[in-house]
């Protein structure tokens, strides 16, 4: 396929021209005036390159209003020679040298140094203000917040372009200065601009998840950033990292492997992983999957992220049920005990532990699915993690772990589960009433989990009481809210009496 070869902006604007005047009878300037412009740019063929013709040339048409460059040089060039070298070298320069290195150049002090400086930019001033400041007015319309460093220059080289290339950086330093432009990385930025990178580079780090990837829409929102020009390079500059087309805090082996599980949405294997995450070394990949807490085994060899359960070994389960069901509804324990941690790699223990659960009944070495599994009513006043208020409450009471500010739940006896309404393999959400307008706590009680109920969904509540690790913090029991405390001063271990 031959390359498309596009017109000259000329070419391009007679053509659209024509079509004004062939298809909308168009004959002069106040007729095009009332013609959609991108109906023209349709109609003239060009729509699908309209982004790849360029036009910055016709500016050139405007070159003796706006170019300032040979009249700015002509000025310093008026200079006795030392104010040309602080005009040059410190003035007018990016990397602006130090007086006092100047001063010992010329043999004069710092002091004098400075006044000379000061009388250059009096005579700079009063000579050509006005013309660099209609200058950089003409290039903030023409840039506005920020552009590419290639079409900055562009429109740039259009007011400097006639200046002396001995005195063509100086002209540029003053007209970006008075316009209030610097070069970043990949990009030109007004000062806008630049406070929008400052204020990326604070804010992503409280709108990332636990694996360091930002939830960008809401950046860009925060900072009013929807609409900004050259976002990618905002991204960048802010110290912003895009992998798989997601803007991670750090370029991390954790966040490449979220990513990588997170945009395949199941569990994979260590060696698919390792390819989705671009790992070219893999060798610490499993002590990694072993021992973050935000990736979870589900199989002898498949991993996934743990937000896609509560419990890790969930298809040691699925296996043990399935088994017994081909079984007829039964099934050997020893038989079990012996073939599951072949297949899931874990311990011979840990499939009795399961087994030993209200989910399963076992009758000497058969063991069958329980239908309907139920728990005996448990009373509060013998439950160890309950204490009371001194108002007769019940309160669960825990010692914050770290991974309870990594949004794990909380293991509770079955007497605060069925208090709180929640019989085995059942599950409810309860708001809290303190704080107010946080994640609703979930009850949830797997009848196959030998640990029990569990209060999941505490981390933003935690968060908001300003909970540390290490503290006690007692959750106040109320199926229509909950009260979280930190101070124990309403607290008391003596049971209410009746």
């Amino acid at each position: 396929m031959a390359p498309i070869t596009l017109p000259t902006y000329q070419e391009a604007l007679d053509r659209i021209l024509g079509c004004a005047v062939l298809i909308h009878g168009a004959e002069n300037l106040e007729d095009l005036s009332e013609i959609d412009f991108g109906t023209l740019v349709e109609e003239s063929g060009f729509s699908e390159h309209a982004r790849s013709i360029k036009f910055i040339e016709a500016a050139g048409a405007l070159r003796s209003e706006i170019q300032m460059g040979a009249e700015f040089a002509r000025v310093l060039e008026s200079l006795d020679p030392r104010r040309q070298v602080i005009a040059r070298r410190r003035t007018y320069s990016w990397r602006p040298a130090k007086l006092a290195a100047l001063g010992n150049e010329f043999g004069v002090s710092r002091e004098r140094a400075r006044q000379l400086e000061v009388r250059l930019r009096e005579t700079v001033d009063e000579q050509v203000s006005e013309l660099v400041g209609e200058a950089a007015r003409w290039l903030r319309r023409a840039i506005g917040l920020a552009a590419s460093p290639e079409k900055f220059r562009s429109v740039l080289d259009l007011m400097i372009g006639d200046a002396h290339r001995e005195w063509r950086a100086a002209a540029e330093v003053a007209v970006m200065r008075e316009a209030g432009y610097e070069y970043l990385d990949g990009v030109v930025g007004g000062k806008l601009y630049r406070d929008q990178v400052a204020e990326a580079r604070r804010r992503a780090p409280g709108l990332a998840n636990v694996a360091g990837v930002v939830d960008e829409d809401a950046l860009r929102q925060e900072i009013g950033a929807e609409t900004t020009p050259e976002w990618e390079a905002v991204a960048r500059n802010a110290g912003l990292v895009r992998f798989a087309g997601s803007l991670v805090i750090r370029d991390t082996r954790r966040a490449r492997v979220y990513l990588a599980l997170d945009q395949r949405g199941e569990p994979l294997r260590r060696e698919d992983i390792a390819a989705a995450a671009q790992l070219k070394d893999t060798s610490s990949l499993s002590s990694l999957l072993s021992s973050d807490p935000l990736f979870v085994r589900f199989t002898k060899d498949k991993w996934g992220l743990a937000h896609w359960t509560d419990e890790p070994y969930v298809g040691v389960v699925e296996a043990l049920v399935k088994r017994i069901e081909e079984g007829g509804g039964a099934a050997p324990v020893d038989e079990l005990v012996r073939e599951i941690p072949k297949r899931f790699d874990v311990l011979p223990a840990t499939v009795r532990n399961y087994l030993s659960t209200r989910k399963f009944a076992i009758d000497g070495n058969e063991v069958r699915i329980v239908a309907e599994p139920v728990a005996p009513l448990q009373s509060l006043s013998e439950a160890r993690d309950v204490v009371w208020t001194h108002d007769g409450n019940p309160a669960l009471r825990f010692i914050v772990g770290e991974h309870h500010l990594r949004g794990n739940s909380q293991k509770v006896s079955g007497a605060v589960a069925q208090y709180l309404g929640v019989g085995l393999d059942q599950s409810t959400k309860i708001p809290f009433s303190r704080p107010s307008g946080v994640d609703e706590a979930s009850v949830i009680w797997r009848s196959y989990d030998p640990n029990g109920p569990e209060v999941g969904r505490l981390r933003e509540a935690l968060f908001e009481c300003g909970a540390a690790i290490g503290e006690d913090v007692f959750i106040v029991l109320d199926r229509d809210g909950l009260r979280m405390l930190t101070d124990g001063a309403e607290m008391t271990d003596e049971k209410p009496q009746g």
